[in-house]
């Protein structure tokens, strides 16, 4: 039996969760303007036919590979918020040690995060898939926020904006340990964080006010 008669003969669910495999590992290789449909098609084994299947196009394909890296990562961040105690300090701590943990700083995830990033501005349904995981991203900072400000009595705290300034914090000193794992340690990031939101409680919470 050929590999494609194989795959024919998978459960459609299992079937995507190939396809988008094979569309991982293209981008990682190739980046977005390389990682044509023939050549996923090539690493899957498969038709194009058989792509065309289920979707519409290399951009609807890697949208959803967009969305299946990014659902795993907000799966490990709420993962650590549930088993962190109760505390909103807690919570966030727990949130920075699993964003710098060893699975988040993989560099093979580096490599298609950026082949994604580098695709927003071309693809209107990628730049739909980015706003959806980065608006739920920042939901979960924003609710942990709310909760810290509620618990210090923070009147007038603005913990969406807030929210955006960690995102970009955290955003920046991943970046930058993937591009260079050398310039800080995992700990050193984390630690960066914390001191971001020791800020806040000393005062820092006014300039979000």
């Amino acid at each position: 039996m050929t590999q494609e008669a194989r795959f024919s003969r998978l459960e459609p669910e299992l079937r995507k969760a190939h396809l988008i495999q094979a569309t991982l590992s293209c981008l990682k290789r190739h980046g977005f303007q390389g990682a044509s449909i023939r050549k996923i098609c090539a690493e899957a084994g498969v038709s194009v036919g058989l792509i065309s299947h289920h979707y519409s196009g290399k951009d609807e394909l890697v949208a959803e590979a967009y969305l299946t890296v990014t659902g795993r990562v907000m799966g490990l961040l709420r993962e650590a918020i549930a088993a962190a105690a109760p505390s909103p300090r807690a919570r966030l701590s727990a949130f920075f040690r699993a964003s710098f943990s060893a699975e988040l700083l993989d560099p093979q995830l580096l490599e298609a995060w950026l082949a994604f990033w580098g695709a927003v501005k071309t693809a209107e349904a990628i730049k739909r898939a980015h706003d959806h995981s980065y608006a739920e991203y920042r939901a979960i900072l924003l609710r942990v926020l709310q909760q810290l400000a509620d618990e210090q009595g923070w009147e007038g705290f603005d913990a969406g904006l807030a929210a955006i300034g960690l995102s970009a914090l955290l955003d920046g000193l991943w970046l930058e340990s993937g591009l260079n794992p050398s310039t800080f340690s995992p700990e050193q990031g984390v630690q960066i964080c914390e001191a971001w939101v020791d800020g806040l409680q000393g005062g820092g919470y006014r300039r979000f006010c």
